[in-house]
């Protein structure tokens, strides 16, 4: 089991972009809070992607 595979960069990388969606939210800039904010949602739905899709592989085999 790999520490860093592909479902955990995106669990990752959605935290640190809701984490700078809020810092430019704080910061008064909400255009550019709203279109982290909206990769961040991108890449969550990418995770539940990759786990039906795993789950799909799993029950086949």
């Amino acid at each position: 089991m790999k520490i860093f595979n592909s479902k955990t960069v995106d669990i990752i990388f959605a935290v640190l972009l809701g984490y700078f969606a809020w810092n430019r939210y704080a910061d008064g800039h909400t255009g550019v809070a709203i279109l982290l904010v909206v990769v961040a949602v991108l890449n969550i739905v990418a995770f539940i992607a990759k786990l039906k899709i795993e789950k799909k592989v799993n029950q086949t085999k």
